[in-house]
């Protein structure tokens, strides 16, 4: 069973949404999710986790608790956020992450091609593949444009393209 987490900064939460609401997103918006309830929380745990190696706005709330939200100081169109409160753009951006790592999980990096890098037409078509550089064997992490990364957003600390001196 999840230990949701409510906004009071709980040490012992795991996930901000619940299996039943993470049924309810994927039949809303058609992505797979894996029928059984403990692989359901499995994924929503795993999603939490990733969350909290993200680089969110402000600062946690309680020094004890687990998750990165509930946060302080926390600015979002010229508005602070209250501390005890998760917006609803994490709890929809946990469900999408969710979805998003079953599907990572579903596609092994064998099978992935990289981007298009040749593409000719003259009666048959010839596409060519780039390779991706993937050496540790793992799935690559969702890509940015995924739906969770517009979920998160206003809430990261960091948000589009940024340039860094060399």
């Amino acid at each position: 069973m999840l230990i949701i987490e409510s906004g009071a900064g709980d040490p012992d939460a795991e996930s901000y949404a619940t299996a039943a609401e993470l049924v309810s997103y994927a039949a809303k918006f058609g992505v797979t999710i894996p029928a059984d309830e403990a692989a359901q929380e499995a994924l929503l745990r795993r999603a939490a986790l990733a969350m909290n190696g993200m680089k969110w706005k402000g600062r946690r709330t309680h020094e004890e608790q687990a998750l990165a939200w509930p946060r302080e100081g926390v600015i979002v169109d010229h508005a602070y956020r209250k501390s005890n409160y998760i917006p609803r753009e994490i709890f929809y951006g946990q469900l999408a992450l969710a979805a998003e790592i079953h599907a990572d999980d579903l596609t092994p990096p064998e099978t992935r091609k990289g981007p298009v890098t040749l593409e000719r037409v003259e009666g048959a078509v010839t596409r060519e593949y780039g390779t991706i550089t993937n050496t540790s064997g793992k799935l690559l992490p969702a890509a940015p444009d995924r739906p969770s990364q517009t979920q998160f957003a206003d809430y990261l600390d960091r948000r589009g393209l940024f340039a860094v001196r060399a």
